[in-house]
């Protein structure tokens, strides 16, 4: 004989424990989901002729299961529908309940308001239904959580029906066979009721709905993989379902029924078959069929290490890390020794060192690599997010609240583009109640925005920066962690030290190092031979924008860039590339912004050998 009840949801499970125990329920969580329940429970014998029907409103299955129950009365209300009956006996209705049930006059007004649809009423007369020992009863109440605003704050009326509620539990008879008369309201949270109807209440319960856990997902699959694409009949079998059981409940960890039964529309709709579930669940939680995570091929990844020295200059360390950390997630190793897939981020980098040394214009120039279009990068700069409310800003406001229209600046960005490099830059500046998203969005690879949708993050590569490390903290004051003139081993070695030291002493929170691994990726200082690159490029770039757009020739004679690192630049090499850049806009910019309206169709630029001024002729 099948277990009657381990097919069951298992919140229904926990309702049918205390199904005789108590005499009111509050049903609350994931309550506007859909719900498989074997209506054939009572008669089957093993578990292949069990019926499961798939049920698009909690309280429809809470019908169909407490008829089953042998509930003869059950009466459903809410403020849209108003009150409606339901029995085994079809002698009971609205009309006649009254009698049926021997209820007396005062009981029967409560139906003027019920037709009205008055919430005060419609607990007043399931009160007078709960109290009655004739047949056992059951009430269904909808959308209680709108019962009131501020459940610590009622108004009298508001008042008056909780209390109506607390009596109701207490006067409920039990009628034949134990069979408890039972009230069970349908709310959104348990706080939306208030506390002191629910604490120490020996007569009610709260019970959870919760998404369906992986074993009620291995089952969906189970049951009803039939009706994916190609359909096949009732009782043939799929050759590779028991392959697709290894990973469904993992990769739809998190998924409603609502969204499970998505799924199978998504398979026939799109033609995807059956064994490419990956390819379905993909398609439905980013709404694009082509991976480009799949596009990347070996041999673009073998010239990318070169292509990218040629641009992030002096950072060979940091790019030959950054490129195997993704041939790594292209390939799936990240999670190789995992038993069960996993739906954390497609890769994670850390890049740390001094200011200016190409750390941001690496992540850009792995998002042209990889997604070919470096506008793929999405940027968050850290040090706008450091107030109490800068998780709201990222994931958006609760329903109710100001701004919750606009959505969460992070969920909403990856929802748009989910396959992305994500760069959070300068995480030291972000406030500490950021982190616990951080931690999420590592460990889960989603998280919820305040209207509950769900985004993903598991083909997204997170890059985090930092610039920490650079100084430490010493008796109250800030001191160089690191010199300019350390070798590269010494420098990694200080900067992840101190970032260690940041995350496990000043945060708190050696959990979220932890989460890192080994993907730092330490970025060297700029030196001279890197310098002189860096001025080349760049005055290569103003001649031929300069040529461009107004037809003018530049020209340098031949020892200028070699007077001009000497005399401008190595004075603030610790500036990294971005003090280069500040002092080329100071002594060439600058200087060619007053020579250009001189109409010269030849500039040329000289710089004395032991002079610091920039000559234009």
């Amino acid at each position: 004989m099948v277990n009657q009840y381990s097919f069951f949801p298992k919140w229904l499970q926990e309702f049918k424990r205390f199904q005789a125990l108590k005499s009111q329920f509050f049903i609350y969580g994931n309550v506007y989901d859909s719900y498989s329940f074997p209506v054939n429970y009572k008669e089957a014998n093993r578990e292949n002729e069990l019926t499961f029907i798939q049920f698009d409103d909690v309280q429809l299955l809470l019908t169909e299961y407490l008829q089953i129950e042998d509930f003869e009365v059950i009466i459903y209300f809410d403020r849209v529908d108003g009150l409606i009956v339901k029995s085994s006996d079809s002698t009971i209705t609205v009309d006649t309940i009254g009698e049926k049930l021997n209820l007396s006059k005062q009981d029967l007004s409560y139906l003027v308001g019920t037709k009205a649809k008055k919430v005060d009423d419609a607990i007043g007369f399931c009160r007078a239904l709960v109290n009655n020992e004739v047949k056992p009863v059951a009430c269904i109440v909808n959308f209680a959580s709108l019962f009131t605003s501020n459940p610590n704050s009622l108004d009298e009326n508001e008042r008056n029906i909780f209390l109506k509620m607390l009596k109701a539990a207490q006067e409920a008879k039990t009628v034949r066979n134990e069979q408890k008369n039972i009230i069970i309201f349908i709310c959104d949270k348990l706080n939306d009721i208030p506390a002191w109807l629910l604490l120490d209440n020996p007569l009610t319960k709260g019970i959870e709905i919760q998404k369906p856990n992986r074993e009620e997902r291995a089952r969906f699959i189970s049951t009803r993989n039939r009706f994916f694409y190609p359909k096949i009949g009732k009782g043939e079998a799929r050759d590779d379902l028991k392959a697709i059981l290894d990973i469904f409940p993992d990769i739809t960890d998190g998924f409603t029924y609502h969204e499970l039964g998505n799924l199978v529309t998504i398979s026939n709709q799109e033609q995807i078959p059956f064994g490419k579930m990956e390819e379905v669940v993909d398609l439905f939680k980013y709404g694009i069929k082509d991976n480009p995570w799949a596009s990347i091929s070996n041999s673009l990844l073998s010239k990318a290490e070169a292509q990218l020295n040629d641009t992030v200059i002096g950072q060979t360390n940091a790019v030959k890390k950054s490129i195997e950390i993704i041939q790594r997630s292209r390939l799936g190793l990240d999670s190789i020794d995992k038993e069960k897939p996993t739906s954390k981020p497609k890769g994670v980098l850390f890049f740390a060192g001094p200011t200016g040394t190409g750390k941001t214009f690496l992540a850009k120039k792995l998002a042209e690599l990889i997604f070919n279009d470096e506008e793929a990068m999405i940027r968050f700069d850290m040090s706008e997010y450091n107030d109490s409310n800068s998780d709201v800003k990222l994931i958006g406001s609760p329903p109710g609240y100001v701004g919750y229209e606009e959505g969460g600046q992070l969920t909403d960005a990856v929802r748009n583009k989910p396959f992305s490099i994500i760069l959070f830059d300068e995480i030291e500046k972000a406030h500490p109640k950021i982190f616990d998203k951080f931690l999420q969005i590592l460990d889960d690879g989603r998280l919820t925005d305040g209207k509950g949708q769900t985004t993903y993050f598991s083909q997204s590569l997170i890059i985090f920066t930092s610039n920490l490390g650079i100084y430490k903290g010493q008796g109250g004051k800030k001191v160089l962690n690191v010199n300019y003139d350390d070798d590269y081993q010494t420098l990694s070695t200080q900067i992840t030290g101190e970032i260690k030291a940041f995350f496990t002493n000043e945060l708190g929170r050696p959990e979220i190092f932890n989460r890192f691994g080994d993907n730092f990726v330490v970025f060297n200082f700029i030196k001279d031979q890197v310098a002189t690159k860096i001025i080349k490029n760049t005055l290569t770039v103003i001649q031929r924008n300069l040529d461009k757009q107004h037809g003018i020739v530049l020209k340098f004679n031949e020892h200028f860039i070699e007077n001009f690192l000497s005399a401008c630049i190595l004075d603030n090499l610790d500036m990294g590339g971005r003090g280069i850049l500040n002092r080329v806009e100071t002594h060439i910019k600058n200087g060619l912004a007053r020579f250009i309206p001189q109409n010269a169709e030849v500039i040329e630029v000289s710089m004395e050998v032991a002079g610091d001024k920039v000559i234009f002729s």
